[in-house]
């Protein structure tokens, strides 16, 4: 039987920030109860292996479930300055999206194990039962280890990314305990649609703005790059808006792109007459490749039913009237999400379970953190953002709580 301070179930991002925050505060006897060989593995898959570790806009409205994130967030502060204090420095890109300098997530996990053997990780270790006897925390593992903490920091993922370890089962601990939770769904996700259209701009990327509509209600509109696949829609912004499709009926939801949103209607008929002008030899397909790619080009005339090989000298003002408005509006009803290919996912424990702190007000020394919480975020950063500062604000409760005892 071993007896710690600290244990920390789940050796992922806001745990390992739980560790090291804990660690640098003076707190001695921690341990890291891992499920996979090696602790981190999730934060090596992040961002295309440069890890986008958070965003330099980071405010509550970014962050959605029952949780309240404003203290934590308040009280953290920078993730810049988190990571320069563990020797990491990092950069920003054109988007905000902030990476570590070396741009690769290995340097991200190399700073958050700096506490080196002040912390032991139990690695291979899967924590099957929590219970609470005589003011200490009990853990009983697969292996029939039993395992004694004054504090327990919860930082096991939800359903989102099984190979990471995040699989969602050792949330059944809290629910043996009445902890209320809500039920993990994949969020950050490419869409599914229901054009044909889709065969033929596969494989295209573009720049533009997107709306996520309910009946021609306007839910969100987001920035950004549109990847289209056979069957998908695709890029963060499109991931931002899956996440408003969670529970809800899609029958009533369609997805609006403007491939040209920093300019009026009348200003992209004009470029439109523009390229008819010069181009009146040619047929429509050549024209409008003045302005987009091709093979955008014979998708939005076969929507409006123009052959990409008429020439456009014959196209009439209410046909160049009509491509400039699917330009601007190009509708896809959306079918689903593609849940196998989130990126996060939301649920967690409730947020009227958990003080300020994230310590759990029905149990004395059980902090929740990370996926573990009702928290969900937009794509760009700001989910590992929330890793960090909730891992940060559970880690420095525990050390502050270790100092009353002292």
């Amino acid at each position: 039987m071993n007896e710690y301070f600290l244990v920390i179930i789940g050796g992922g991002a806001s745990g390992l920030a739980s560790a090291v925050t804990a660690c640098s505060m003076g707190v001695k006897k921690i341990a890291i109860l891992e499920r996979l060989p090696r602790v981190g593995k999730k934060i090596l898959a992040t961002g295309n292996g440069r890890c986008n570790l958070s965003h330099e806009n980071i405010s509550p409205e970014n962050y959605f479930g029952s949780y309240d994130t404003s203290h934590v967030l308040a009280h953290f502060g920078k993730a810049e300055n988190f990571f320069e204090n563990l020797g990491l420095y990092c950069r920003t890109d054109e988007q905000g999206r902030i990476y570590p300098y070396s741009m690769t997530a290995n340097s991200v996990l190399d700073a958050l194990r700096i506490y080196s053997n002040q912390v032991t990780e139990i690695c291979n270790t899967r924590a099957v039962k929590l219970y609470q006897k005589n003011n200490k925390w009990h853990i009983l593992t697969e292996n029939q280890e039993h395992i004694i903490a004054k504090n327990i920091i919860f930082s096991a993922g939800g359903t989102v990314a099984s190979k990471f370890g995040t699989d969602g089962t050792a949330w059944g601990m809290l629910k043996q305990l009445q902890i209320p939770i809500t039920e993990s769904k994949p969020i950050l996700c490419p869409v599914y649609a229901n054009k044909n259209i889709l065969q033929i701009v596969k494989g295209i990327r573009v720049k533009g703005s997107v709306k996520l509509l309910e009946k021609n209600k306007i839910l969100r509109t987001e920035t950004g790059e549109i990847q289209f696949t056979e069957q998908t829609i695709s890029g963060i912004c499109i991931f931002n808006l899956a996440s408003l499709l969670i529970n809800k009926n899609l029958d009533n939801y369609q997805i609006s792109i403007n491939l040209f949103p920093e300019l009026e209607i009348s200003e992209l008929i004009a470029r439109l007459y523009s390229c008819q002008a010069v181009r009146f030899n040619l047929d429509c397909e050549h024209m409008l490749s003045g302005l987009i790619q091709k093979a955008i080009a014979r998708a939005i005339l076969k929507e409006i039913k123009i052959l990409p090989t008429m020439p456009c000298c014959q196209l009439t003002g209410l046909q160049i009237q009509q491509i400039a408005e699917i330009l601007q509006d190009f509708r896809f009803s959306v079918l689903g999400t593609v849940q196998a290919q989130a990126q996060a996912c939301s649920g967690g424990v409730h947020g009227n379970a958990l003080d300020e702190n994230l310590q759990v007000k029905n149990h004395s020394g059980l902090f929740i953190t990370g996926e573990a919480v009702d928290v969900h975020a937009d794509c760009g950063g700001y989910q590992l953002h929330w890793a960090w500062a909730s891992g940060y604000i559970a880690g420095k409760h525990c050390a502050e709580m270790r100092k009353m005892i002292l």
